[in-house]
């Protein structure tokens, strides 16, 4: 006779299984909101200490233009054309649904709102997090293992404000630039294909557009915009800073980066639209 074994040991060790993998699981979640809440709490203090270091900006003006070239025009093509490509995109799948009800004429406030509001600070902060704040993890982590930190601070020059400061700076100036670059260029986008697809002119586009926008929703962009560089920009400092095991180490750097800046970003999007946005609102309106 072939014996399956004992049927009670099988589903005793079940149970078992069961209980040891959500322990694993509850564990590493556990881990992980608090890794990220000490990074959050790092982020500010490193912050701070940048806000303090402002009034020394006089000094590093050399190096703040150089990082807005690098930040702003760097990223600038790139970013025309993702948004350029979004706004044709969001035109004909918005377009369609609206052609049934003969409001194909609302497409350019559609889609300005829409710009102003969310995907032009948006597709900035992706940019600048994919393109400049990796590469900047990457730079101060570099120094960082290669122990130039270390010799900046034995020469009593602070890495805040020789490093970090003229970073976030750059970021601040130039990213409500590129969030209006970004709602200018998917419009424009959206209007060539409308007028192509749908038979709507640029000007009727831009009219509408005009009609459903308001102060607010342009301000609150741009102000949403600035918050994300500097969130972007400490995030990817401390990174830089905190910088471990020689190459190995600036590559995880890197990558964290990345990944935190994406999920605080969306946080900070939530909270702002949520709160900052409505009090706007109000008191512009």
């Amino acid at each position: 006779m072939v014996n399956f074994g004992d049927h009670r040991t099988t589903t005793s060790a079940i149970p078992q299984f069961a209980r040891e993998k959500s322990e694993l699981v509850m564990a590493n979640t556990g881990r992980g909101i608090i890794e990220r809440a000490q990074v959050a709490g790092r982020c500010l203090v490193l912050f701070w200490a940048t806000v303090r270091s402002v009034r020394d900006i006089r000094r590093s003006s050399v190096q703040i233009v150089r990082q807005i070239e690098m930040s702003g025009f760097g990223s600038l093509l790139v970013l025309s054309l993702i948004s350029g490509l979004t706004g044709m995109i969001m035109a004909v799948q918005t377009g369609i649904s609206l052609k049934d009800f003969g409001l194909e004429n609302n497409l350019g406030g559609i889609i300005g709102v829409t710009f102003c509001r969310e995907l032009g600070p948006i597709w900035a902060a992706v940019i600048i997090l994919a393109r400049v704040g990796a590469a900047m993890a990457a730079e101060i982590g570099t120094m960082t293992v290669n122990e130039e930190i270390d010799a900046l601070r034995s020469m009593s020059i602070d890495p805040v404000r020789f490093l970090v400061m003229p970073r976030l700076v750059a970021l601040a100036v130039v990213m409500p630039m590129l969030a209006a670059i970004a709602d200018f260029v998917g419009m424009l986008g959206g209007a060539m294909i409308s007028k192509a697809s749908f038979g709507v002119t640029v000007a009727t586009f831009f009219e509408s557009a005009k009609s459903m926008l308001t102060y607010s929703d342009v301000f609150t962009g741009l102000f949403k915009a600035g918050v994300f560089a500097c969130l972007i920009g400490t995030i990817a400092c401390d990174q830089g800073l905190n910088t471990t095991d020689g190459a190995e180490g600036v590559g995880r750097a890197t990558t964290k980066t990345v990944v935190l800046c994406v999920i605080f970003t969306l946080l900070m999007d939530l909270f702002l639209t949520q709160f900052v946005q409505l009090t706007l609102k109000k008191v512009l309106e």
